[in-house]
């Protein structure tokens, strides 16, 4: 039974697709949108740390003035939540970017171990997003949840 495993794996050839030229420039033209997209997010996440920062100077320099109002938690509470989101946020601009880096040399260098790099990062991105969706489709199961139970113990 296993020598005919064996056999029938060693009789079927492994083959891999092979990129066209179509295909290298489709890949190419995605490269270059990933490329624009990471530098976006780059962007984005300076500007959320900025925001996080500034924030915290001026949520410090205003806390006395809002604490009448009532809030259960310190006002600098938003600026850490701002930089923690920009901290999560780059996890997948990095992917993007050196996706779109390694597949560009792959490309234009038709160098195999690029293309190798490139494609890990774009599975890496895949799986990052897609881990975070479940996570927060768990998180608004968990606050719906409560919020109708909350509902009900209202009445």
């Amino acid at each position: 039974m296993e020598d005919s495993i064996i056999s029938s794996m060693a009789e079927k050839p492994i083959s891999t697709p092979q990129l066209t030229p179509e295909s290298a420039d489709y890949l190419l033209k995605a490269a270059k949108w990933g490329k624009f997209l990471a530098i976006l997010g780059f962007i984005i996440t300076g500007l959320l740390i900025i925001a996080g920062v500034a924030m915290g100077f001026v949520m410090n320099s205003v806390q006395d003035e809002m604490n009448p109002v009532g809030m259960a938690f310190p006002p600098v509470l938003f600026s850490i939540i701002y930089v923690i989101i920009a901290g999560i946020y780059i996890i997948p601009v990095i992917f993007l970017n050196t996706f779109s880096n390694n597949a560009i040399k792959a490309v234009n260098d038709s160098n195999t171990e690029s293309m190798t790099i490139s494609l890990r990062n774009l599975k890496n991105l895949f799986v990052f997003v897609g881990i975070s969706t479940i996570v927060m489709l768990a998180l608004y199961t968990v606050v719906l949840i409560s919020i109708g139970i909350a509902a009900l113990f209202s009445f």
